[in-house]
């Protein structure tokens, strides 16, 4: 069984986020709940120059950090039994808000990765290119807008194999300003590393933007999406840090 392992110290984030553009399996230890788990299921929080906590939603952030799942009850209880002060060692200032305050920011990192996939021609919208573009294999995340029909949402459910993640964090409106559209319904990624950043933002988005469970949005049900990781992903991980 791997062991855990704890420390205090700092460890630098950005080369190793920039330079792999791959999922990171490496596991860390939420300050509240202490489970060990993959990093795109909890969210870091740093300490700003005045003892402001700040979310670290891509991973950048100089300094030490420490990691909160990412679920809206367990951020929450973060807060009300002052989880980051005792983490840090030091004062932290939270917010009132903060646990909304996180969902906001997720929901414009997602929005932010939408538009640089749709620059980087990573991009498939419509039905019939959708449809395509999954009979091809050429789609890893399937984002569907969250007030279209199920009819038709249920159609390429059917249609994507295996390993393609379904989520329908936003409205067919800001789906499409997202992407430079007046409204999408159905946006097809293809695979890479800004598909991978976006699973990671959904993810996080989907447990934070709920009070209950972070279960994904695989359907108009809420089941997970057929072929996606459900927290015991399989493959080799580094072993623990708790901060970082």
């Amino acid at each position: 069984m791997m062991q855990v392992k704890e420390r205090e110290d700092s460890v630098p984030q950005a080369t190793a986020a920039e330079a792999d553009p791959g999922p990171d399996l490496s596991l860390r230890r939420c300050i509240v709940t202490r489970d060990s788990l993959p990093k795109d299921r909890l969210i870091r929080f740093v300490l700003g120059p005045e003892g402001e906590v700040v979310p670290d939603l891509a991973g950048k952030l100089p300094g030490r950090g420490v990691w909160v799942k990412a679920e809206r009850p367990v951020l929450e209880e973060a807060i009300k039994k002052n989880a980051f002060a005792k983490a840090f060692k030091a004062p932290a200032k939270v917010p009132a808000d903060f646990a909304q305050r996180v969902v906001v920011l997720l929901e414009r990192r997602i929005v932010d990765l939408l538009g640089l996939a749709r620059r980087s021609g990573a991009v498939d919208t419509g039905f019939e290119k959708v449809e395509a573009a999954l009979q091809r294999g050429r789609v890893t995340l399937l984002i569907e807008a969250s007030d279209a029909a199920a009819e038709g949402r249920a159609k390429l459910a059917r249609q994507a194999p295996p390993g393609v993640e379904i989520w329908a964090p936003l409205a067919a409106e800001a789906l499409g300003r997202a992407i430079g559209k007046d409204h999408a319904v159905h946006v097809a990624i293809g695979p890479g590393g800004l598909a991978d950043r976006l699973k990671t933002a959904l993810r996080r988005y989907s447990g934070l933007n709920r009070r209950g469970s972070s279960a994904r949005v695989g359907d108009p049900a809420g089941r997970p999406p057929r072929g996606s990781r459900t927290g015991s992903a399989t493959g080799p991980r580094s072993e623990t840090t708790e901060t970082e």
